[in-house]
């Protein structure tokens, strides 16, 4: 039962969104009230729960109980789904620098940053250079400023991957160009043997395509200029998060003026993401980035 998937709006997670809106319940209770596995063992009804629960941004363990859940803090999920507004939701905002390599391949981690938005507001920021046991080549040294010897001592990715998946909990994965930020962590967390974290993802670009399709370029540096926000240490995973992180409060601003109040409205709104080759070349003219902006298409 380990593979099993279950969808974050799927009539499961909304049957448990209706329970706990009585209160916090057992995984033993909604395995039974939810799953209708009346009986079910308490490891296996964890398991079970956890893998419908985990991810979904209104839905939380309760900090008394590891065992019970509640609705998140601030969670005000009305009882149709499609309702969600942008504003209810928790949002992760993700920046990493690697050595340059493919993820899942010879790519690695070297440092990562994980911003808070809430309600609209840019809460706290987790960040820390990663040990990944590669040399860092000359090319991303220029680019990052980040040498070998700089991660000497810092944690593995093994190490963080506690306080990566906590701080992603509950919340939408956010990033400029979505795709290959979560495909380095996604590697990452499996190479280390832990579980992913689940819940959806919204790529800024992505939204940039929809929201200003007289940009011009769509890399970090162009979007964060045309909403006059200040990149500080640019190409390091701290500054591109925070800058990404203003970014994400003002498009969804945007997204809101246009009538995109909602998490399925802005779905619909901006469409299928476009699949991308390895090396993330853009498919129209006015889609142009700079070579060294590709990672950040």
């Amino acid at each position: 039962m380990t593979g099993m998937h279950f969808a974050p709006d799927g009539v499961l997670v909304r049957k448990a969104l209706r329970r706990l809106e009585d209160g916090p319940r057992s995984s033993v209770d909604l395995a039974a009230e939810v799953l209708g596995m009346h009986g079910c063992p308490p490891a296996m009804a964890g398991r079970l729960v956890a893998q419908l629960l985990e991810g979904i941004p209104e839905i939380a363990r309760d900090e008394e109980d590891g065992d019970a859940w509640r609705l998140a803090a601030g969670s005000r999920r009305p009882r149709n789904p499609a309702a969600r507004g942008l504003r209810d939701l928790r949002y992760a905002v993700v920046d990493i620098e690697t050595n340059g390599g493919v993820a899942g391949a010879s790519g690695r981690v070297v440092e990562i940053a994980i911003v808070d938005v809430d309600r609209g507001a840019i809460g706290g920021c987790y960040s820390t250079l990663v040990d990944a046991g590669v040399a860092i080549p000359p090319w991303i040294t220029r680019l990052t400023g980040i040498r070998t010897e700089m991660t000497h001592g810092a944690p593995s990715f093994s190490q963080i991957c506690d306080p990566v998946r906590e701080h992603l909990r509950g919340r939408v994965f956010v990033a400029h160009n979505a795709a290959y930020d979560w495909g380095f962590v996604r590697a990452e967390m499996r190479r280390a043997g832990a579980g992913l974290p689940r819940g959806p993802r919204l790529c800024t670009v992505h939204m940039a395509r929809r929201l200003l399709p007289g940009l011009e370029r769509l890399g970090l540096d162009s979007v964060a200029d045309y909403y006059g926000i200040e990149i500080r240490e640019r190409h390091r995973a701290r500054g591109d998060a925070v800058a990404t992180a203003r970014i994400l409060v003002r498009m969804l601003e945007d997204a809101e003026r246009r009538g995109w109040t909602t998490w399925p409205a802005l779905r619909k709104a901006l469409g299928p993401v476009p699949r991308r080759g390895r090396d993330k070349r853009p498919d129209r003219p006015s889609e142009r980035v700079e070579p060294h902006e590709r990672r950040h298409e």
